[in-house]
Parts: C-alpha cells; sequence; structure tokens
C-alpha cells in the first residue's frame, strides 16, 4: 500500500488541485509513491474544523492508519474575517484560533501518533491596509 498524504484545510485547501494549485504539485511530485488525499472546506474556520477533524481523519485511515505519512492543516484566511465586516461572523480571536491549532494537532496525533503533521498559516495581514483597501475598494478608486 502507498502511503498518504492528507491535505486538510479550508477553500485554499479544497481549490488546491484546481490547475496549477499546490495540492495537484503535490500529486503530481509523489505520483505512484503516494496518495494525496483532499480533504478542503470552503468557508472553514479552525473552529469548524475541529467539529469534524475526528470523524473526517478515523474515515482516512481505515484500518491502515500507519500508512498517513503526513497532514498538511491549512486554516486561518477565514479565521482573520474582520469581526466588523460582512464575513465577520467567521473570525476567530488569535488566542482561539492558536488553541484551535493545538487541538487538532492532538487529534491528528492520537489517531496517527506516526504522523507528520505540516502547518501552512496565512501570510501575515496589515490591518490598517486591509481596511484602508475594503475602502478604497467600495469607493471605486480602485479596480
Amino acid at each position: 500500500m502507498r502511503p498518504k498524504l492528507v491535505l486538510f484545510g479550508d477553500s485554499i485547501t479544497e481549490g488546491s488541485f484546481d490547475e496549477g494549485g499546490w495540492g495537484a504539485s503535490l500529486a503530481n511530485h509523489f505520483t505512484r509513491r503516494a496518495d494525496v488525499i483532499l480533504r478542503g472546506y470552503d468557508g472553514y474556520t479552525t473552529r469548524f474544523a475541529l467539529k469534524i477533524i475526528k470523524k473526517t481523519m478515523e474515515k482516512i485511515g481505515g484500518d491502515e492508519k500507519s500508512l498517513v505519512a503526513a497532514v498538511t492543516v491549512f486554516f486561518g484566511a477565514n479565521d482573520a474575517a474582520l469581526p466588523d465586516r460582512r464575513y465577520g461572523f467567521l473570525h476567530v480571536p488569535l488566542a482561539e484560533y492558536q488553541q484551535n491549532l493545538k487541538s487538532i494537532y492532538a487529534c491528528i496525533k492520537k489517531i496517527w501518533p506516526s504522523t507528520i503533521v505540516i502547518f501552512i498559516t496565512p501570510p501575515p495581514v496589515d490591518d490598517e491596509a486591509r481596511v484602508r483597501y475594503v475602502w478604497l475598494k467600495t469607493l471605486h478608486l480602485i479596480s
């Protein structure tokens, strides 16, 4: 049996098999050496991920739990939604985000103790520029 690489995350992960995507590149790189399994969920935050992770990961492992070589965890874009904006309901405060990532790690390691967990987080955000950009776009000053 081939080892498995599991990609677990939000819409960025879900779209990773689009043309030129990072998931597609991984699958191509590991052709005939590992199976790349996609578990991306559009609109999910770490808070939502905690509700589904156990069931999702257990279904992947089956009887061959030792064959899951690595899991990528890529959440944060939705968690970082500004609380006073359109998608503010997705906002997860930083302290909770940190704790949620620790809990996700613990859940994966409980199911597959020898699996490598790779965290991919979104780049840092310049909050002032982000807010300014929203207003400029609203005023049609930029495209």
